[in-house]
């Protein structure tokens, strides 16, 4: 592992208790993930599920929520962390290494970028929103220009009418709270050199044998990350959690598609809101597919 005190760093303690490491500025960000993944269980819903000593390639690890979730609640896992931003990396690390059931696992960190050839780039660093560090910054940054313009208090309303009745009193301010969000979050991009690598080079260079779950959460990125998987190597992975990026969302038809001939027979599209598949409804969308026997 690197030297996990390279990069500044701050820990944050979260609702449960747990503690983790994640860039000093970033703790309003550090809380919302903590909610996706341990209250939401947001990589985990439509039949997709995790046993002990399943093969876990986690790509976007960030600082390792997903990671320590799995590693707290099962046993003998095999995981495979992919997280090209140093400063990212390096918490993740750190929070991997204070597991209290670490040695039960067998965790491997990789420190690249995943696409659909090997080559070397440079990938956007936000200190306040690390969550959101991408290989395509600007259709980052439209996202959250759109989420403004598209953003409907009745789509909430279907499937959170709390969050709908608070969300109403600011509907009239929505473009200029998230403006503000936007450059709190996006304005301080830091362009850091990474090294992108195809997912089936991985699988021969790791000797992998099977994948159960391939999470990939990469802003913007999933569809170069599916699209590095060979032919020969999709019979390995059983299940899918991908997270598709607003720009991107054209495509899923087409990925659908894809993933049916492919064998997946269980395969659910939800929004961003934790609704069904419109794909109208603004912000991202997350595929769940899965191979039934």
């Amino acid at each position: 592992m690197s030297n996990t005190l390279a990069y500044p760093m701050k820990q944050f303690q979260l609702p449960n208790g747990m503690r983790f490491w994640n860039a000093p500025e970033s703790g309003r960000e550090t809380k919302f993930i903590y909610r996706e993944i341990f209250e939401e269980r947001c990589y985990e819903k439509h039949g997709v599920t995790i046993t002990d000593g399943d093969v876990v390639f986690d790509v976007g690890a960030n600082i390792g929520m997903f990671a320590r979730s799995l590693m707290d609640r099962f046993h003998d896992l095999q995981l495979y962390c992919f997280e090209p931003v140093p400063n990212t990396r390096s918490c993740l690390e750190r929070n991997i290494a204070e597991c209290p059931d670490r040695s039960s696992h067998q965790v491997t960190v990789l420190d690249v970028a995943v696409g659909a050839k090997e080559y070397q780039t440079t990938i956007d660093f936000f200190p306040s929103a690390p969550g959101n560090s991408t290989l395509y910054p600007e259709e980052k940054k439209q996202e959250f220009n759109d989420i403004a313009d598209e953003f409907r208090i009745a789509d909430l309303w279907k499937v959170k009418k709390g969050a709908a009745l608070l969300a109403l009193l600011l509907y009239p301010f929505r473009r200029w709270l998230f403006r503000r969000i936007s450059k709190k979050f996006l304005g301080e991009a830091k362009p850091i050199s990474c090294q992108v690598r195809t997912i089936s080079n991985v699988i021969r260079e790791r000797g992998v044998q099977r994948i159960d779950l391939l999470k990939v959460d990469v802003e913007g990125a999933e569809l170069d990350a599916l699209a590095g998987i060979e032919d020969e190597h999709w019979p390995l992975i059983r299940q899918l959690a991908v997270e598709v990026a607003p720009a991107n969302k054209h495509q899923i038809t087409m990925l659908l598609d894809r993933l049916r001939s492919l064998a997946f027979s269980r395969i659910v599209v939800e929004n961003m809101l934790g609704g069904d598949d419109d794909l109208s409804l603004p912000g991202p969308c997350t595929i769940y597919a899965v191979r039934e026997a």
